[in-house]
């Protein structure tokens, strides 16, 4: 099941009503005396913004996963978009018609995500960062309490960006207190996000919806009922197709090991014997074959575990 951290739903101005204007509601906005729209927006406890354009005719709703308070743990998805939609309805500030903008409503943004149990998240940086498949085409960035993987690109419609950082550290920092202290029971929270990091994906135009979700549309319920996983199609986009072995191949200097053995079939006894060719009679070889034996055992009886970050969200 596709599931979304946030979203931007865009739908027909007809779709709401009782409008409450004043303090912490809408405010309106006018050029040369014409109403242009009314705005409302919230940051805490959760993100919401409610836009009436009133030039385009249009209704844009935009929030996170936490709009479901208690439930947020299970995100947006087609069996919580509802629950998202009555939620701000409970506000008494509008009226939403709850029934249409399932129905009849387009998707311009949103962030899959998933939410996967990881305790070494340094391990899946190092091995992200070289395994990149370009370095001029892909970067590796620093993200909160984690890192961004992002391909250099000049427009937007072109731009994938993948963030990955620690949900638990991140709802323990003082700005999600708000949101926290809001909740019926913030310890079930706080235990379901335990040793656990997001992988996200940001989607911003209408036409990386349809092709990363593989749908014909933009509508609301074929976003949800997506059978893609967009987060894979970026991450198999920004790295090399995993080998045998990659995984333990750590620094530079192991990668140059690596390359002796390989030119030697991986036969300790033909690399024993290069050395012997291309070293003094008074190198100790022992001591120069020590690293090849150590990453030869790593390569052929490998348990050291695997960090490719594509294995955590098939």
């Amino acid at each position: 099941m596709l599931c979304l951290d946030k979203i931007k739903i865009i739908t027909s101005i007809n779709y709401i009503k009782d409008i409450k204007k004043g303090k912490n509601k809408f405010k309106s906005t006018y050029e040369d005396k014409e109403l242009q729209y009314h705005k409302y927006q919230q940051k805490n406890p959760y993100s919401l913004t409610i836009t009436i354009d009133y030039v385009h005719y249009e209704l844009g709703i935009e929030f996170t996963s936490k709009i479901l308070k208690d439930n947020f743990i299970h995100l947006i998805n087609n069996n919580t978009i509802r629950e998202c939609l009555n939620n701000i309805n409970q506000l008494d500030i509008c009226t939403l018609d709850i029934d249409k903008i399932i129905n009849n409503s387009k998707i311009y943004k949103c962030d899959p995500v998933k939410d996967v149990d990881c305790q070494d998240i340094k391990a899946l940086k190092n091995y992200t960062n070289t395994n990149l498949v370009n370095y001029n085409r892909w970067k590796q960035k620093p993200y909160r309490n984690g890192f961004s993987i992002e391909n250099v690109v000049g427009t937007p419609r072109y731009k994938n960006r993948v963030v990955v950082y620690n949900k638990e550290e991140e709802l323990q920092d003082a700005k999600k207190k708000p949101f926290l202290d809001s909740l019926s029971d913030k310890e079930k929270c706080l235990s379901h996000y335990k040793n656990k990091i997001r992988i996200e994906l940001n989607i911003n135009t209408a036409s990386q919806v349809r092709q990363l979700l593989n749908i014909k549309d933009n509508q609301l319920m074929s976003v949800l009922n997506s059978e893609a996983n967009p987060i894979l199609t970026v991450l198999n986009k920004a790295l090399k197709e995993p080998s045998a072995n990659s995984c333990v191949i750590r620094t530079f200097k192991e990668y140059i090991l690596e390359l002796v053995l390989k030119d030697c079939d991986y036969d300790l006894g033909k690399v024993e014997a290069k050395i012997r060719s291309l070293y003094s009679k008074n190198t100790q070889i022992s001591d120069v074959m020590k690293p090849y034996r150590e990453l030869h055992h790593r390569l052929f009886n490998n348990t050291v575990p695997t960090f490719d970050i594509r294995k955590l969200v098939v």
